[in-house]
């Protein structure tokens, strides 16, 4: 009996260890030095901040920064066979979850950053399909510019979202692709003034977040570089869909409308309200000049992608720093306590890259990027004390809400091996407000409701 309860406890003590032999590991990522000189001041290393007003001296002066939080690794795991399925991990970590802020006190050569998790998933892949399990890009981010930016175009509709999820692919027919997700809802990035107040009158999921694709890939006339990867012409369809609810609540400041000169004593949400964040986008990958080979010498490619939706920061698209919503004012009980209904706020946009190698080491690529509001009744209103007020559409907005985003940028691209990529860009990004704005007191009276920043930057890879 003693034999036996031994064999166990050295059975029990070997089999993990014969698990963890059929496991093996690698470790890839790279490491980014990033150099940067913007004429404004606010819009972030990743060109996902808005620019200042051109008549805010505050913000109407130049900076350089050097960086290498951009830098990131990660962790492939090859697990043993299971069901029939290959399985594998995957864990991605960089240091970009903030930016040193721009203060004295804290340029320090010992300022570090903190790292954060980007992906955290597993997998089992079968011959035609996969399932996913964990944090994940979203559906929305398997194609993007190759900018020297992190993110690249996160104020004109190229996120970088990665959702915690459970996802199913399926390939058929060698070219067509169809998947479906379903995962964590995003609640932060619909927050408001008004919606989010100590009454906790905030955003609550209802549903998971939803999202589905289908992709066409073939090989019509040979293929071109895809971030130094030939593929074949591809065309993608992706939609996304959640629901969420603003709880009843009064709010009792003027400020949640943002308007610092109103006099209304209490504004008042009457009901719960489900809201309906969705988004559908198309994108497209066409090579030009093609090839037949590895060699990527001579090819030419257009990539270009566009989108629509309402209360689209829910599928990671950056672009407003303030509220996602637009309201329906009624007077309720004179003119000091006003009902108000939202609704979210609509938008569209995307872009279009042109890329083409000289040779296998250098190469340019070109590109346009546009993001909008539309139909949105009138730029603002200014809430004052006028008993029947009647209803109206108004928009919410803070002080730097815009209306139109764009940006266009030109890169030259030099790889002379695998591991190593430099690159210098120049970018030019502007945003229109939807109001106009005085300039900073004591200065002048003139105003504006536009801004625009003008960037170089250049940028190191040592990929491993």
């Amino acid at each position: 009996m003693k034999k036996f309860i031994i064999f166990g406890v050295v059975l029990a003590l070997l089999v993990p260890s014969l698990a963890m032999a059929a496991t093996e590991f690698s470790l890839g990522g790279f490491i980014k030095m990033d150099m940067m000189w913007d004429s404004d001041n606010g819009v972030g290393k990743n060109m996902n901040g808005l620019p200042g007003r051109n008549n805010d001296l505050n913000a109407k002066h130049g900076r350089l920064k050097f960086t290498a939080q951009g830098s990131r690794f990660n962790l492939t795991i090859k697990g043993p066979d299971l069901w029939g399925a290959k399985t594998s991990g995957f864990i991605e970590m960089d240091f970009d979850s903030t930016e040193r802020p721009i203060v004295n006190t804290s340029f320090t050569q010992s300022n570090s950053f903190t790292p954060r998790m980007r992906h955290a998933m597993f997998r089992f892949n079968w011959p035609t399909s996969e399932l996913l399990f964990g944090q994940y890009f979203s559906m929305f981010c398997e194609w993007y510019a190759e900018s020297a930016e992190d993110g690249p175009l996160q104020m004109t509709g190229t996120p970088t979202a990665r959702n915690a999820q459970v996802r199913f692919t399926q390939t058929f027919m060698s070219d067509w692709t169809v998947a479906a997700s379903i995962s964590d809802p995003n609640q932060a990035n619909l927050n408001n003034t008004l919606y989010n107040a100590n009454i906790n009158n905030g955003q609550s999921a209802e549903t998971p977040q939803l999202q589905g694709k289908i992709k066409y890939a073939h090989d019509f006339w040979g293929k071109a570089a895809y971030y130094g990867k030939p593929i074949p012409f591809t065309i993608q369809f992706v939609g996304g869909w959640q629901r969420n609810v603003a709880r009843q609540g009064f709010y009792n400041t003027a400020a949640a409308l943002g308007e610092s000169a109103a006099t209304v004593g209490a504004i008042y949400n009457p009901d719960n309200q489900y809201l309906n964040p969705w988004m559908a986008m198309g994108s497209i990958f066409i090579p030009v000049i093609p090839t037949q080979s590895a060699n990527l010498a001579g090819t030419a490619s257009i990539l270009t992608q566009w989108w629509i939706g309402q209360g689209v920061e829910t599928f990671g698209f950056l672009g407003t720093s303030g509220a996602k919503f637009m309201f329906n004012g009624t007077a309720w009980n004179g003119f000091t306590n006003l009902n108000y209904e939202a609704k979210l706020l609509n938008k569209f946009g995307g872009f279009v890259e042109g890329q083409y190698y000289f040779n296998n080491q250098w190469f340019v690529n070109a590109l346009y990027a546009v993001s909008k509001a539309y139909n949105v009744g009138r730029s603002r209103y200014q809430i004052g004390p006028i008993n029947g007020l009647g209803n109206m559409e108004m928009a919410y907005f803070n002080g730097n809400e815009p209306q139109t985003i764009q940006q266009v940028s030109a890169t030259l691209w030099y790889r002379p091996i695998q591991a190593i990529k430099f690159g210098l860009q120049y970018s030019y990004l502007s945003a229109r407000y939807f109001q106009m704005n005085g300039s900073p007191a004591g200065v002048n009276q003139n105003t504006t409701n536009f801004g625009d920043n003008h960037r170089v930057e250049f940028v190191g890879f040592f990929y491993f």
